[in-house]
């Protein structure tokens, strides 16, 4: 291995670590609450030398959103995985969707603050065009099934990206309403049975 490329293998292992300390501090006490101070600390690095990898704290919070998106997908391809009927493939979709909040709920957090935070106005293009790819190769998984029920003349037409994206902030929003603890006590179900009634609901409402 040659000098160059030693580096570049170096760097890649130390870029892996500094991810692995932040998230782990990201995860217990939140963004606001972590510093780059104590990153560099948890990873037995100086400050500086952090934003030589990171420009700032939002590129380093929103670089874990690559990690929590590629989980994601992972889990719709396996939803989709033998489904024949877009029925089917939409209704295990938004299981996975809500198997991921409950096993990955700080990536799910990420992934919300990236579409409607602050935090994105202080990344690169680059990552954020990353995080975007990922997300659309998330809703692509809805749209595809969308379009196959539109195929086959069971969905009304539309534009299925569209659709997905009403789906998925759906889901979300259902997610996002029942962890407010004032709202919760207003609620009679479970957040399981709230899933279940919007899936229930949603796949109702596109059938002709």
């Amino acid at each position: 291995m040659g000098i160059n490329e030693r580096r570049v293998r170096e760097r890649k292992i130390r870029r892996k670590k500094i991810l692995e300390a932040a998230k782990v501090l990201f995860f217990e006490q939140g963004f606001s609450a972590t510093s780059m101070n104590q990153i560099a600390r948890k990873v037995e690095l100086s400050k500086g030398t952090l934003y030589l990898y990171f420009k700032n704290k939002e590129e380093l919070y929103t670089s874990l959103l690559l990690e929590g998106m590629a989980l994601l997908n992972t889990e719709f391809a396996k939803a989709v995985a033998g489904k024949t009927i877009w029925v089917e493939k939409l209704r295990s979709i938004g299981w996975a969707y809500y198997q991921f909040f409950l096993d990955h709920q700080p990536f799910f957090h990420i992934n919300f603050q990236f579409h409607h935070g602050e935090i994105t106005k202080n990344i690169s293009d680059d990552l954020f065009q990353k995080c975007y790819a990922s997300g659309v190769h998330s809703l692509n998984y809805i749209s595809n099934a969308v379009a196959e029920g539109m195929s086959i003349n069971e969905i009304h037409d539309d534009d299925p990206m569209s659709v997905a994206i009403v789906l998925w902030g759906s889901l979300t929003g259902i997610i996002l309403l029942h962890e407010g603890k004032d709202h919760r006590k207003f609620i009679p179900d479970s957040l399981e049975k709230l899933i279940e009634k919007s899936i229930d609901i949603l796949i109702q409402g596109l059938k002709k």
